[in-house]
């Protein structure tokens, strides 16, 4: 139990240590008396503004909702998407699982990002835009993908989506240099200064298993090269340095989207990857290799379907 809600917990320990008059991007202390280095919280400011309403609720109950909420929008994009459930991604996920348990916000800025994309499809550009500001204060998570849209949007002379995007961001980050005041973005700087020295540098792609991931991820997407949104996701994700498994959790996201007929089989297989990882020395190699490990039973939730069809046309073609 001492790894429920962590990050949630050190979330609200760096609000409550702002409420106090503190730095909260520089060294604080947890609600368990677990102290963290400066950087530790490396959230944008405008996530101070938005996240203070929770700080004063139990961090178990603020947790909770925050969590019940990016469930709730995951399943809505899901069956709006497929048709289908996709709650069991939740459960047999690795990256997703990890995320909920923790309290991460990957899953909560995950959605928003679709959701924002699902409704710049259906023309709702004023959502669309509040959305995707939201989604841009976890840049890591989807950069690649909002900077499409957003060209897109330019391109295609989406002036109100822009617009939308455009005053919800100047109202979230100019608000905070207001409120909070200008100094606050300083403070900010130097928490991701120090931040990005723990960081590693080794994006999903780099040995030990990164070829097999390339791979994997290029015959997926092969077959649905015209969806340039999901390709930024999925870039996106296999560029972002590794360290920790949750990062990853877009890829469930982009096998959703591209195979509506998805086989569980190898979402299970993926839970034996930490069984057989946990017996084998913990380096940084074997934790890397761990996540790529991960991410191909994930790409192949969506690819075998496709395999076994065309294995299958190509007996069907021989008979003949």
């Amino acid at each position: 139990m001492q790894n429920f809600f962590a990050d949630w917990r050190s979330l609200m320990a760096a609000l409550l240590h702002w409420f106090n008059g503190g730095d909260p991007y520089g060294p604080y202390v947890g609600l368990t008396g677990i102290a963290y280095d400066a950087g530790y919280f490396a959230y944008p400011p405008p996530v101070l503004l938005l996240a203070a309403p929770l700080a004063l609720l139990p961090w178990w109950l603020s947790g909770l909702l925050v969590q019940s909420l990016a469930i709730w929008g995951f399943e809505r994009w899901a069956r709006r998407t497929t048709g289908r459930s996709a709650l069991i991604w939740l459960l047999l996920f690795p990256p997703l699982l990890q995320g909920l348990q923790i309290g991460q916000t990957t899953l909560l800025v995950l959605v928003a990002l679709v959701l924002g994309e699902q409704n710049y499809r259906e023309r709702r550009d004023v959502r669309a835009g509040l959305l995707l500001a939201l989604a841009i204060l976890k840049p890591q998570v989807g950069a690649l993908a909002i900077g499409f849209l957003l060209f897109d949007g330019l391109r295609t002379r989406r002036w109100r989506m822009l617009g939308a995007f455009a005053l919800a961001s100047a109202l979230l980050w100019g608000g905070a240099a207001l409120i909070i005041g200008p100094q606050i973005y300083g403070q900010w700087l130097d928490g991701l200064n120090a931040y990005r020295s723990a960081l590693p540098d080794r994006p999903m792609l780099f040995l030990p298993l990164g070829p097999l991931v390339a791979l994997a991820a290029f015959l997926l997407w092969r077959r649905n090269s015209d969806d340039y949104f999901a390709l930024a996701l999925l870039i996106n994700t296999l560029l972002y340095p590794l360290s920790v498994l949750y990062i990853v959790s877009a890829v469930a996201f982009v096998v959703i989207r591209w195979r509506r007929d998805w086989e569980l089989w190898p979402l299970a297989l993926g839970w034996l990857v930490p069984v057989i990882f946990a017996q084998l020395p913990a380096t940084a190699e074997l934790r890397i290799a761990s996540i790529q490990a991960a991410v191909i039973c994930g790409l192949l939730v969506g690819l075998l379907p496709r395999l076994r069809q065309q294995a299958a046309h190509e007996q069907g073609s021989l008979v003949r």
